[in-house]
């Protein structure tokens, strides 16, 4: 079967590859004309100092608590994650033959490292779409290529606090102008069954 996208989909922290599976039967039936190819990877065990060292899959560790202001992470273990996830941009850019039709996805943690993986990447891809995440600080530093990016988060979420997910979304906005922050009111730190379905205003997208 020949695809028509590759979307690299990154869980979030303590999940893995198996909690993904559901949105890819949820985007295959929201955008039906697509053929989709899914690249799950799994972050790798490690332990994470804030929680007494105890392992958990992680894309890197947390030096203090990640709430309502920005963590204190592993910049190495990011930097790490990120050219992982930019080997796997290049390897089905040249599956696919165009950038346009390569996408990266994450939820929470996984969010997080699809944009850092995606402005940092040295060209353009088709976009990063991403859940309950934020912007990194390290990855604004790194900037590298302007992107097409839709991000949502729930009001209520207090795993990562929407205003300041809110502030580090409109940090990057101001270098990447190309940024939609879909706002769910009423909603806490996981993804509302109709979320897939607003996704339809990213059909443009899927071309």
């Amino acid at each position: 079967m020949k695809y028509t996208h590759s979307i690299i989909l990154l869980h979030g922290f303590s999940m893995n590859s198996n909690d993904m599976k559901y949105y890819c039967q949820k985007l295959d039936k929201t955008f039906p004309h697509c053929k989709f190819k899914y690249i799950i990877p799994n972050a790798p065990k490690r332990k994470i100092t804030i929680y007494n060292n105890k392992v958990y899959q992680s894309w890197y560790d947390y030096l203090t608590p990640h709430c309502d202001i920005e963590p204190e992470i592993n910049n190495n273990q990011l930097l790490q994650t990120r050219k992982k996830i930019h080997k796997l941009i290049d390897k089905e850019i040249k599956y696919i033959g165009d950038p346009s039709k390569v996408f990266i996805s994450g939820m929470s943690q996984g969010c997080c490292v699809a944009i850092d993986a995606g402005i940092t990447y040295p060209q353009k891809i088709g976009g990063i779409f991403g859940f309950k995440g934020h912007v990194i600080k390290r990855s604004l530093e790194d900037f590298q290529k302007k992107q097409k990016i839709w991000v949502c988060h729930g009001k209520n979420d207090k795993t990562i606090y929407y205003n300041f997910a809110k502030k580090t979304y409109m940090n990057l906005k101001k270098k990447n102008p190309d940024l939609k922050l879909l706002t769910q009111e009423n909603v806490n730190h996981s993804v509302p069954s109709g979320i897939i379905k607003q996704m339809e205003s990213l059909l443009k997208w899927f071309k």
